[in-house]
């Protein structure tokens, strides 16, 4: 749901972040995603909070496309994650909204 060169920004910004078609993972079930994001430690950040807010195995991180306007989405959301990544050291595992003061 979201640009996957916002992943690549994450990962130059030294987070361990990936798509899920880079996990070989773009044609699984919610529920195997969320395994594998359990089992790897990682955070699902996601559009879809219908399918992930009920998660409460991994973090997830919910966000909204419409928050950053399109020609600096991919900056401006990779800018958020990484802030809200290092308030976060330790997020819990269930599904988080991503605060207005950091978007």
């Amino acid at each position: 749901m979201l640009p996957p060169q916002v992943a690549d920004e994450l990962a130059a910004l030294g987070h361990d972040a990936c798509t899920t078609v880079q996990l070989g993972a773009h044609n699984l079930s919610d529920d195997v995603l969320v395994q594998i994001a359990s089992a790897e430690r990682r955070v699902i950040v996601t559009e879809n909070a219908i399918d992930f807010a009920h998660v409460t195995t991994c973090p997830v991180l919910l966000v909204r496309k419409a928050w950053w306007p399109r020609t600096r989405l991919v900056v401006r959301l990779s800018a958020a994650v990484d802030a809200w990544a290092a308030r976060n050291p330790e997020p819990g595992d269930w599904a988080h909204w991503l605060p207005a003061a950091e978007r």
